[in-house]
């Protein structure tokens, strides 16, 4: 591996976990504390880095990989309401100069949160450049409705709509795009445990589906996220998680099932 790409791996996760925003993937709940206490921000942050020379090219020769993941969320909790600012970065190479990076910062406000139903607003933006994905913007809102909210366990069910967009690099056909513009449900389960006092786990599952009149069916995407922390410390913790998601009809020819298991530490405050 080049000097040079060693300098930049280096100065990535220096900014990475120099940050003072905080995160965890796409996980909405976790920062929805309750309590009497209001106007006050918190979040966490969490790094996460895979080195290893376990694989071999066509030629025999063995390959450098580094995998970087930094979460970052941050939150302010107002009396009534809150606001929610949530990203991840994921940086991907090998030594034979192959890169792919990932990433999305995603801003949501969840208004009236301390009723049983409450309403959120939300925004996100995207990229992944190793599915071809250029960018997926998104704008919607909905309602959210508590099940229960207890000390150890929580259960909450959203039901939205979002308006998408979606720019896609076609594969194997050079500078050729192709692009998307689309209504849909989204609805989401959330669910929190607290195992033990030094193990907390939380889950998160969407469902989208909108019609494509350009193409006369439903587009449908499943996906789940769940993560398991291990406190270390009273803010330091070993955090495990897995994302995956499916679409029934991807925009352009790619796989249908993606996922990611994931090892890191994690920093709250």
């Amino acid at each position: 591996m080049s000097g040079s790409r060693m300098k930049y791996i280096y100065l990535l996760v220096v900014l990475l976990i120099g940050q003072t925003a905080v995160g965890q993937i796409l996980n909405v709940e976790k920062n929805r504390l309750k309590g009497d206490s209001a106007n006050y921000f918190l979040g966490n942050i969490g790094a996460d880095l895979n080195v290893n020379n376990r694989s071999v090219n066509d030629a025999g020769e063995t390959l450098t990989f580094i995998g970087l993941t930094s979460n970052s969320d941050v939150g302010y909790i107002s009396e009534h309401h809150s606001f929610l600012l949530l990203s991840q970065f994921q940086y991907n190479a090998t030594s034979d100069n192959t890169i792919n990076s990932t990433g999305y910062g995603h801003f949501r406000i969840n208004w009236l949160r301390e009723q049983i139903l409450s309403y959120e607003t939300f925004t996100q933006l995207q990229y992944d450049q190793g599915r071809g994905m250029r960018i997926r913007w998104l704008g919607g809102g909905g309602i959210r409705y508590r099940i229960f909210d207890e000390e150890k366990a929580s259960l909450y069910v959203g039901i939205g709509a979002i308006y998408e967009r979606e720019v896609w690099k076609v594969p194997l056909v050079e500078g050729a795009l192709r692009a998307i513009n689309l209504w849909k449900s989204s609805n989401y389960i959330s669910h929190r445990v607290k195992i033990n006092p030094h193990m907390d786990f939380n889950l998160i599952a969407y469902y989208q589906t909108g019609y494509d009149n350009g193409q006369d069916f439903f587009r449908h995407r499943m996906s789940i996220d769940a993560n398991l922390l291990i406190k270390v410390f009273s803010r330091l913790s070993f955090r495990t998680s897995f994302n995956a998601a499916y679409e029934n009809q991807p925009i352009v020819p790619i796989p249908k099932f993606v996922y990611s298991l994931t090892n890191g530490i994690q920093l709250s405050f």
